[in-house]
């Protein structure tokens, strides 16, 4: 059996397999496994698909991230080939795919190889250690990488509230205010309609999933009317 690092791979992971052979299978694509009258990684790939859109779907619903169309499109955020290729890459576990000396050579299928070992993995985890040991793995990558970007998204919401508001005050226009319009939808799914005013007068207004998002929509739009408003003149 080639030399494979069983230690390095547990540790990288978070968990240390039962069946050391089912982590192996999980890294073993079907060239390798062709060559080496071994089981590949297939039918984990296939299997680990559906597990992470499991897992990501509860954690989006419990979260209450938005309704059903915000949640399609936050989730295929999170389970597109290149977050799981992100993550793959960002532990290093790209380094221990076994290939075999064919496909070694074709770095052109490499992305698909990678992103499909992440799907892997994870019904290799399930297999072996069950649902709560594979949700802690894609918490930890994944939607810890989903929630950081999130997280970026929100600050960046922030910036352009300054931004604005250090326009209006350096160009002495007045004074900058956010007024809720309107909220509907269900408690855990609302909307919200916030509007921009200056000197109490209406620039912008915007829709969002809070008062927060629809602020900051608002903003960007008034903000491009202002600077549009200031070339004029």
């Amino acid at each position: 059996m080639t030399n494979f690092d069983f230690e390095k791979i547990e540790s990288i992971i978070g968990y240390k397999f039962k069946n050391k052979e089912l982590l192996r299978q999980c890294f073993t694509h079907t060239s390798y496994a062709n060559e080496h009258k071994e089981k590949n990684n297939e039918l984990l790939e296939f299997f680990g698909d559906a597990i992470i859109q499991f897992v990501v779907t509860e954690y989006l619903c419990e979260k209450h991230l938005g309704d059903e169309g915000k949640l399609t499109t936050k989730r295929a955020k999170i389970v597109s080939r290149e977050p799981l290729l992100n993550s793959v890459n960002k532990l290093g576990l790209d380094n221990y795919i076994l290939l075999g000396r064919g496909q070694e050579k074709n770095f052109t299928q490499k992305e698909k190889l990678f992103s499909s070992l992440y799907e892997a993995l994870v019904a290799g985890i399930y297999n072996d250690g069950g649902l709560s040991q594979v949700k802690k793995f894609i918490k930890r990558t994944i939607i810890k990488d989903f929630e950081k970007s999130e997280k970026q998204a929100s600050l960046g919401d922030n910036n352009v509230k300054n931004f604005i508001q250090e326009y209006v005050q350096g160009n002495k226009l007045g004074v900058i205010k956010y007024q809720t319009i309107q909220q509907t939808g269900p408690a855990h799914c609302p909307e919200f309609v916030v509007a921009i005013l200056l000197n109490n007068q209406e620039l912008a207004r915007a829709k969002g999933s809070s008062k927060k998002v629809a602020g900051a929509t608002a903003a960007r739009k008034a903000l491009k009317i202002l600077k549009q408003e200031g070339k004029k003149h």
